[in-house]
């Protein structure tokens, strides 16, 4: 099994990918986490989720002790087994 570790710099909308936080995951815009999906104020206007919401984020919270800030890790097993896993945190 091959395991690959991604750092994030920062979190983005999951939409139109507008940064939303700084390096230091201090949020640099409102934004709304729903269950998979974090959205800035725009997208979040337009689409409207129905999603089950985590949290709400204001500008100028820390969110670096979030499972957002975590990062990403990728998990890929040998020829004979043909799955994959990607687990946040």
């Amino acid at each position: 099994m091959e395991r690959t570790i991604i750092p994030k710099d920062c979190c983005l909308c999951d939409i139109c990918n507008a940064q939303l936080t700084d390096g230091n995951f201090i949020a640099t815009a409102d934004s709304w986490w729903y269950e998979g999906w974090l959205y800035c104020a725009d997208c979040k206007a337009e689409y409207n989720p129905t999603r089950p919401l985590v949290m709400v984020i204001k500008k100028g919270d820390d969110i670096s002790h979030t499972d957002l800030a975590k990062p990403m890790i990728f998990e890929s097993f040998d020829d004979n087994d043909s799955e994959s896993t990607i687990t946040f945190g």
